[in-house]
């Protein structure tokens, strides 16, 4: 994680309100009826014209940036800005009547979906009834809810730690296949109370599951626990047994314990199976580092153990049942995520570099290989259970998966919809890898070739994503401060090749 990424460690995406880019606005059943009724060829050409340039880069304070007249890049003010709007209501402008009734269809998209749902709970039957897995009623508007979903595409910010073509990325992706159905949607919750917290942007690994009844995940009020099946929530590590000011940007659950790592280099670890619900907390580093953040925690091969990637270049090897850190790694650069083989020979560490590695933990993490190919940092990977495969998310967009026994270049690249790839997943079984967007968009392939993909799509920003032990229902927490906060449920489908389900291949389709 960059410095400039610290320094915004707070601030979110955020989309500007489509009725801004329109100076006047009206609405009404009789125009609501002449938008419908619109080509959709025609509404989609305009839409292209009109919209920002998917590729065009943000700064990290989140103004865009244009070229002026010498060729330079400077700020410009986002869509919705106040001293923006004011220039463009100063300036004379041309009656574009396509144009203008493009973006009162836009607007009319946006008020649809930009306010509160109007289900809080959402089964499979519901999704069937026409509702999505957000609790939206779409039913007839598909239409709508496609330019809608456009928009926030092509309007979403995009950071860049080292600057790079999006489009040579894009050209090196394997052609997939995004209609497949491996998984169904059976339930979703929302609502404050299913809030999962994101407290930086970039770190998005905060939902986890030790079974399919049991999944965790951050919430304001502390660390929650939630029965899909049941139903159920409860508060499993409350904020004020945490240290004091303790700001987490990393959790995992694993083995019955919580662990817990925040901006400040410190950890909190409870017992979940213990009868007194023992706990500790201290200190990673030797003195406490407001810039020695804890980027990301995983399971280690050893029961009992956690792999820490710390922000100041190291990785931690932390036993929690001693409380105490037993082996340390340093690295060049910050380390934004680790991930450790099943028989513990191999791991994959990522962070502030274009290049990943390959390492053997037995051996204090010694390089084994490097991988080679993303553009920009990475910030997930993922070990295959039979140790074969390795997938590594970049913000670059891609996913790039390399086999261990030739690690030189990646065996095969996708790429998403809308910008980093903030978490990868395998499945227990290794059939399926899992990839998750910054916002939006939740993938799942079946591996190796990658060529069949299941898209989940919504609206909202990903706070994380994940499979259960036994990989028959996979999770998904949604963070949107406009639209519906989720936990959405999935599960597997036993045989897709002759399943009849829609299976949210594609939501707006």
């Amino acid at each position: 994680m960059s410095t400039a990424a610290r320094g915004g460690q707070n601030a979110l995406p955020t989309y500007a309100n489509a009725r801004d880019r329109n100076d006047s606005v009206s609405s009404g059943s009789d125009e609501n009826t002449g938008d419908e009724a619109m080509d959709e060829r025609t509404v989609a050409q305009q839409l292209q014209q009109l919209v920002i340039d998917p590729l065009e880069i943000f700064s990290v304070d989140g103004s865009r940036l244009v070229a002026d007249d010498a060729g330079t890049e400077s700020p410009a003010p986002m869509h919705g800005d106040a001293s923006n709007t004011a220039a463009r209501e100063s300036e004379p402008r041309a009656l574009n009547t396509a144009s203008d009734a493009t973006w009162d269809f836009l607007a009319n998209a946006a008020q649809m979906f930009e306010q509160p749902a109007e289900l809080s709970e959402i089964t499979r039957a519901d999704v069937d009834r026409g509702f999505d897995m957000q609790g939206y009623w779409w039913g007839g508007r598909a239409m709508q809810r496609r330019m809608y979903m456009e928009y926030r595409r092509t309007a979403y910010p995009q950071y860049q730690g080292v600057s790079h073509d999006v489009r040579s990325v894009l050209e090196q992706a394997r052609a997939v296949d995004p209609t497949g159905k491996l998984y169904r949607f059976r339930y979703a919750a929302t609502g404050d109370r299913f809030r999962c917290k994101i407290t930086h942007f970039q770190l998005r690994d905060l939902v986890w599951a030790t079974s399919s009844y049991d999944v965790f995940y951050w919430h304001a009020d502390g660390v929650q626990s939630w029965n899909p099946w049941q139903r159920r929530r409860q508060c499993v590590v409350a904020r004020r047994e945490m240290p004091e000011s303790f700001r987490l940007s990393a959790l995992c659950v694993d083995g019955g314990t919580v662990f817990a790592g925040d901006y400040n280099g410190r950890y909190f670890v409870k017992s979940l199976w213990a009868d007194n619900g023992a706990s500790a907390s201290g200190q990673l580093g030797d003195i406490s580092d407001v810039g020695d953040i804890v980027n990301h925690v995983s399971p280690a091969c050893m029961r009992g153990r956690v792999s820490v990637a710390m922000n100041s270049g190291r990785v931690d090897v932390f036993d929690v049942h001693r409380a105490t850190v037993i082996e340390r790694s340093p690295f060049a650069w910050a380390v934004n995520c680790t991930a450790e083989g099943a028989d513990g020979a191999l791991a994959c560490v990522v962070g502030d570099s274009t290049q990943g590695l390959l390492v053997d933990p037995r051996q204090g993490y010694r390089k084994v290989a490097q991988l080679q190919g993303h553009s920009d940092y990475a910030f997930a990977c993922a070990l295959s259970p039979d140790g074969r495969l390795v997938a590594t998310g970049s913000q670059d967009t891609s996913v790039r998966v390399y086999d261990v026994r030739w690690p030189r270049e990646a065996a095969a690249v996708v790429c998403g919809n809308i910008g980093a790839m903030r978490v990868v997943r395998f499945s227990a079984c290794g059939r399926f890898l899992l990839a998750a967007e910054a916002a939006d968009y939740v993938h799942v392939y079946e591996t190796p070739t990658l060529e069949c993909a299941q898209q989940v799509e919504f609206m909202g920003e990903v706070a994380g994503a994940t499979f259960s032990p036994d990989a028959n229902c996979m999770f998904v927490g949604i963070s949107d401060a406009v639209h519906a906060d989720t936990l959405a449920e999935f599960t597997r489908i036993s045989d897709p090749a002759h399943s009849d389900t829609q299976g949210f291949t594609c939501i707006s389709a």
